[in-house]
């Protein structure tokens, strides 16, 4: 059972998942295997995840160029020092100023080590994450 994907086993796994899902298998079949998007294992990228999360892209993008306008790279002490009208400002719901600044405070108190997620399974990070 494959636990993580990566740039070697993703189109083994896109191939398994068109096995089960005839309207997949079909649009592969018509346009080729998507691109693996990758990010930086980064505090920042955590951040524009959170962003994204029941929103467009593009607005998510939006509120992450926003930020990025106000405090430059996004470190949790960055993330901290914000006010909640700043973070209102680069278009931050007061949930998800909650997670963000969550997620800040765990790193800063190290009881989320983002070095150590590298080398775990995806569900062993879904479950780091949501601690």
């Amino acid at each position: 059972m494959i636990k993580t994907y990566s740039k070697e086993n993703f189109t083994i796994i896109c191939k398994k998942l068109c096995k089960i899902d005839s309207s997949l298998a079909a649009i592969i079949k018509q346009y080729g295997f998507p691109p693996m998007w990758s990010r930086p294992a980064t505090f920042q990228t955590l951040v524009l995840t959170i962003l994204e999360q029941q929103v467009s892209l593009a607005s998510a993008y939006a509120a992450f160029k926003k930020l990025k306008e106000k405090v430059g790279y996004v470190t949790p002490q960055k993330i901290l020092a914000l006010t909640d009208e700043e973070m209102r400002a680069c278009y931050f719901t007061r949930q998800k100023m909650g997670y963000a600044r969550g997620l800040a405070m765990a790193i800063q108190k190290r009881q989320l080590v983002l070095s150590k997620l590298s080398t775990q399974t995806d569900n062993e990070i879904r479950t780091e994450l949501k601690n």
